[in-house]
Parts: structure tokens; C-alpha cells; sequence
């Protein structure tokens, strides 16, 4: 009979203890509506197959060796140059040195005769239109004048030819033309008859490549 007094305490504590706390019931309730609510939103959700999934266990900052050769391709070299165009050094004054869109029959022509003119070659009457051959003989002329040289003395050391400026049918090229520390420009006219022909040359200026002595025309 004691017993059975004492577990009818216990009841009656504990139902008035429940009873006065609502809120831990009413939270008890919350976290397991919560609980079957997440549970239903993860069971619809359709997840991916897993890729690679080693990769994951790996060690991501492994030092990963790449070959030289793997770092540069012609074909990357051809995309570098598509990108960023050349840059080609420029005569002050004058013109760029870049003669890579010159038509090729005109800058063959143009370099064979600078080629014979810098080697004092007297030859140099078949470059020259017919119509127009007074143009060179006035042209020997005026380079006698203003650029002497003893017998058998090559005219000139080099040149360089810059860019040309080409219409259909005619040309202008600039050319400059050394010898130690001195310099003459020219510009050759042309004309195409089936082939380039010279109509003129024109002496722009000549003097010391420090400018000092520079003249014009």
C-alpha cells in the first residue's frame, strides 16, 4: 500500500509538472514537425550522380609538372601574332621600315635597282620607262652634284626600303641609302606596264645621320 502511495505521487507530480510547462511540450511538438518536414523535402529532392569523386580525397596542391614544350605551340605563337601586331622601327622623316603588305613584283624591282645603284652600276637605264628615260639622266645628274665619289668608288654602303604607298597602278617608295655616317633619300616613282617601271626618282634630302649637315632638295 506504501508502494503504490508513492508511485501515485510520482504520477501526479509529473502530470502537474507537464501541465505547467507547456512551452517545452509546445517546442518538443515545433522540433518534431520540423524534423518530418525536412525529412520529406530531402527524400523528393533528385540529386546528380557524383563526378569523379576521387578527386575529392586528393591533395589539391600536388605541384603538377608541366613539359616546355606544352608552353608554347605554333599555334599559339600564330594567335600571339593575330593579337598584337608587329611593331617596325621608322625613319624620322621619311617612313616605317615595315614592307610587309609592298606588292612582291614592285619590291623586287625596287631592291634590284637600289642593289646596282649602290654599286655604282651604270646599267641602270633598263629600270626606267622609255617615255620617261629624261628622268634618269637628270637623276645621275643631281646625285653627281651633291654626292661625289672617286672612280671604281662604290656609291653607296646599304639602304633600306620603307613602306611603300601603292595605288593600281602606281607606286611611291622611300628609300634610304648609307655610306659611313652619311645618308640620301630618295623616292622612286613607278608605274606598272605589265611590269614595274621607274618614271622618276626624287632626291628628298641627304647630310650626316647626326643631322648636322642635312639638306634638302
Amino acid at each position: 500500500m506504501k508502494k503504490f502511495r508513492i508511485l501515485l505521487y510520482i504520477f501526479i507530480a509529473f502530470s502537474f509538472y507537464s501541465c505547467s510547462n507547456p512551452q517545452n511540450v509546445n517546442l518538443k511538438n515545433q522540433e518534431n514537425t520540423l524534423r518530418n518536414e525536412l525529412n520529406n523535402k530531402s527524400e523528393k529532392i533528385i540529386w546528380t550522380t557524383e563526378i569523379d569523386a576521387s578527386r575529392l580525397n586528393e591533395e589539391m596542391n600536388t605541384f603538377i609538372k608541366i613539359a616546355d614544350k606544352n608552353l608554347i605551340s605554333p599555334k599559339l605563337i600564330q594567335s600571339l601574332r593575330d593579337v598584337t601586331p608587329p611593331v617596325y622601327p621608322c625613319i624620322k622623316d621619311l617612313e616605317s621600315l615595315d614592307t610587309s603588305g609592298m606588292n612582291t613584283n614592285l619590291y623586287n624591282v625596287v631592291k634590284d635597282f637600289c642593289t646596282k645603284l649602290t654599286d655604282s652600276s651604270d646599267s641602270l637605264d633598263s629600270y626606267f620607262n622609255t617615255d620617261y628615260f629624261f628622268n634618269y639622266v637628270f637623276f645621275k645628274k643631281d646625285l653627281k652634284d651633291i654626292w661625289p665619289v672617286e672612280e671604281d668608288e662604290e656609291l653607296f654602303d646599304r639602304f633600306v626600303i620603307c613602306k611603300a604607298f601603292e595605288n593600281k597602278d602606281i607606286a611611291q617608295v622611300p628609300v634610304r641609302f648609307y655610306k659611313d655616317k652619311e645618308f640620301v633619300d630618295l623616292s622612286l616613282y613607278l608605274a606598272y606596264y605589265g611590269e614595274y617601271k621607274i618614271t622618276k626618282i626624287e632626291i628628298i634630302r641627304w647630310g650626316n645621320l647626326n643631322g648636322e649637315t642635312e639638306q634638302k632638295q
